[in-house]
């Protein structure tokens, strides 16, 4: 009797071990007080929104975790990463399955909101939208630095993203090398020498004529809230017809990348001229559009140095259109400069495997870098 009492005590022990040794992983949406973006011309909030999520062990260990940052693209917000808007997708659920079946080892992962009632702020640092890049690079790295059990040092911080994402990963990684370690950007927003007239948000006539036409007729008056009537101008765009869509872009990349600080009135930046077409434009005069998105060898030059600091992974579908052709076009560029890339390819569209690329791709190529790192 007492040997058959021990094995049931000793079965319960073990399962309440068991129990512990697992754990419980704990995501939660945070608010951090983003200085960077003090004094931007939009009003956009100085307070934003953070997604934490924190590995089954993370209580119960007194380690310090690597740390993977995320930003979601155009129109994107972190919550469709985490309640399976995309393709059933849940972040909590998708790390804690692949941890569980030793897929992936635990790390902290942050997920960015980037949107702004544009769309977007690209992630760069503009006199318009506020200094995204450095929100992300410093108010967001210090806060988790601060709050978190993290190791800092770049070699456990990565940054990834998809979309307008997928650019700002490189974009921010490229200039500072020392905070992060490696980036994976999915589906970048990458022009070739000719992207930018493959995109129709800039080439196309009607696009630009009616923004120029509604700029006219309702802004430079002293008695309206100019900010808010350009909000209740723009709400609309990004959700309505394709036209509408690439109208917001339109706006959003402009502000993004051309911001004039001169100006006074939105939005806040010159319009290209509407003659332009496919082959007729004055490359000087639209340097900045032409450079949001593309310029890469100027950039890859000026950053050369520190692109071959970073562990690159581009990774992006076969039918994408001008993003195919500009991931292509940027990652010969970097092997052509001796800088190392590994460039995955996948059948399919924009978004259409985001899922499966963040689930069985991007996570596991991230968890793997982070244990190479910690075994040197």
């Amino acid at each position: 009797m007492k040997t058959k009492l021990f094995f049931l005590v000793s079965l319960f022990l073990m399962a309440l071990t068991s129990e512990k040794s697992i754990g419980q992983s704990h995501l939660s949406i945070e608010i951090i007080n983003a200085s960077s973006l003090n004094n931007n011309k939009l009003g956009i909030d100085t307070l934003q929104k953070v997604a934490v999520y924190l590995p089954p062990n993370y209580d119960s260990s007194n380690k310090n975790y690597p740390v993977v940052y995320y930003l979601p693209g155009f129109t994107s917000t972190i919550n469709e990463f985490l309640f399976g808007e995309y393709s059933g997708f849940e972040l909590q659920k998708v790390a804690d399955s692949l941890i569980e079946r030793q897929l992936i080892n635990e790390m902290i992962i942050v997920l960015v909101d980037g949107n702004t009632f544009l769309g977007g702020s690209f992630y760069v640092n503009s006199s318009i939208n506020g200094n995204w890049e450095d929100y992300i690079a410093y108010d967001i790295v210090q806060y988790i630095d601060k709050k978190y059990k993290t190791n800092p040092s770049p070699n456990s911080r990565a940054i990834a993203g998809n979309s307008m994402g997928g650019f700002g990963a490189l974009h921010i990684v490229m200039k500072h090398p020392d905070i992060f370690g490696m980036v994976y950007s999915l589906s970048p927003g990458l022009f070739d020498v000719n992207g930018i007239l493959k995109n129709r948000f800039l080439t196309s006539y009607q696009n630009l004529s009616e923004i120029q036409q509604v700029i006219n007729k309702y802004f430079g008056e002293p008695e309206l809230n100019e900010i808010e009537r350009y909000k209740y101008l723009t709400a609309n765009l990004r959700y309505g017809p394709y036209e509408g869509y690439l109208k917001g872009f339109l706006l959003a990349y402009g502000s993004a990348f051309c911001p004039d600080s001169a100006l006074v009135t939105p939005p806040f930046f010159y319009l290209p001229d509407t003659s332009v077409t496919e082959t007729n434009i004055n490359e000087k005069q639209f340097k900045c559009w032409i450079n949001g998105f593309g310029g890469w060898e100027e950039k890859i030059k000026e950053h050369n140095s520190n692109l071959k600091k970073i562990n690159i992974i581009l990774d992006c579908g076969l039918n994408d259109g001008w993003i195919t052709d500009g991931t292509k076009y940027v990652s010969n560029l970097l092997e052509e400069n001796q800088i190392k890339v590994n460039t995955q390819w996948f059948d399919g569209g924009h978004t259409d495997n985001l899922h499966i690329r963040l689930k069985e791709y991007m996570l596991p190529s991230i968890s793997k870098y982070f244990e190479i790192q910690t075994s040197k």
